[in-house]
């Protein structure tokens, strides 16, 4: 299952602060309001769950996979939904290096990214890269 960056970075300002319960709720509702001081436009999200509940569900509660992510992408969903700072990595053109990963980040990252991406163990690290 595959979703957009911004489905993912929508998820990841949520997931912190809300259970796919509470989501779930407002959006059967569709009643955005719950999210009203986060300042974002949460439709998109909305629009996800209108069109198919269980890949929301399963991108909320488990994992995704993120259509067309770039280098940016990675950086940003790296901090956001595992607490890696760029400060922690190498970060290239065209990948980042040295991200610390035990073996259980390292297989959700490499869910989560597209097949081009390629991750390689270094140790106590990993190397993302297209």
């Amino acid at each position: 299952m595959a979703i957009s960056l911004m489905e993912a970075y929508l998820i990841e300002s949520l997931r912190p602060n809300y259970s796919y319960e509470q989501v779930a709720a407002q959006f059967e509702n569709k009643d955005l309001s719950l999210f009203e001081e986060m300042q974002s436009d949460f439709s998109l999200l909305q629009q996800l769950y209108d069109t198919d509940k269980a890949l929301f569900k399963e991108a909320y509660t488990t994992s995704y996979q993120v259509k067309f992510l770039t280098i940016n992408g990675l950086k940003n969903i790296l901090r956001m939904r595992f607490g890696i700072d760029e400060s922690q990595y190498e970060l290239q053109e065209f990948g980042a290096y040295n991200v610390p990963a035990n073996v259980e980040t390292e297989k959700e990252i490499a869910a989560l990214v597209s097949s081009n991406w390629k991750i390689e163990r270094n140790g106590d690290t990993i190397h993302i890269f297209v």
